[in-house]
């Protein structure tokens, strides 16, 4: 306290301080009612899904087929789309392909490639159905949709990633198939069913 000449005690004010925000407990609860709400209704829509929406692309040995290309049921639209939605085509062929596989004119498979080596960037290209698709392997796999047409599957190797040839193996329900190691311009034909 400061005294004034009267000897009158003068306040001194402490300094400017911010007000902590009123938290409205109001929008709080409808945002936490909201949340919960979505919550709950993706452990619902997760728990009524059926399992094999997780295997419309394969990702490991039990999605594939016996042979080295697994066609796609026709009459499964979801895994349809999701092969066709990996074509590198234009929308419009895309769509093409799609109304022919689910009227039952034409398949769709996949075929899995990884590289059987040393992942060093090797790159082939995968042709079918007069697509053509170049392919980085690697370890991991890397599934293919390719449209059947009654032809074999070509496979074309076009980049040797580190030296040694192209090595690639293609997975099957029973494990991968190592192909002959390849070098840029060899072609190779996988039967198709």
């Amino acid at each position: 306290m400061i005294s004034r000449l009267d000897n009158t005690p003068t306040p001194v004010l402490a300094g400017p301080v911010l007000a902590p925000l009123q938290a409205h407990a109001m929008p709080m609860a409808l945002a936490g009612l909201a949340v919960a709400a979505a919550a709950g209704a993706f452990i619902w829509f997760a728990a009524t899904q059926p399992s094999t929406v997780e295997n419309l692309v394969p990702a490991t040995f039990a999605d594939l087929g016996e042979g080295v290309v697994t066609v796609v049921d026709s009459n499964n639209r979801a895994a349809v789309a999701a092969a066709i939605a990996t074509l590198r085509l234009p929308p419009a062929q895309r769509g093409e392909i799609e109304r022919d596989v689910l009227a039952r004119d034409r398949k769709i498979a996949w075929i899995v490639l990884t590289d059987s080596i040393d992942p060093d960037g090797d790159t082939v290209a995968v042709e079918s159905g007069g697509i053509v698709q170049h392919v980085v392997l690697s370890k991991a796999w890397v599934p293919v949709a390719v449209p059947l047409v009654g032809a074999p599957i070509g496979i074309t190797a076009v980049r040797d990633g580190g030296g040694g040839g192209v090595t690639v193996a293609l997975g099957t329900r029973t494990g991968p198939i190592t192909l002959r190691i390849m070098i840029p311009g060899e072609h190779i034909e996988v039967a198709a069913p």
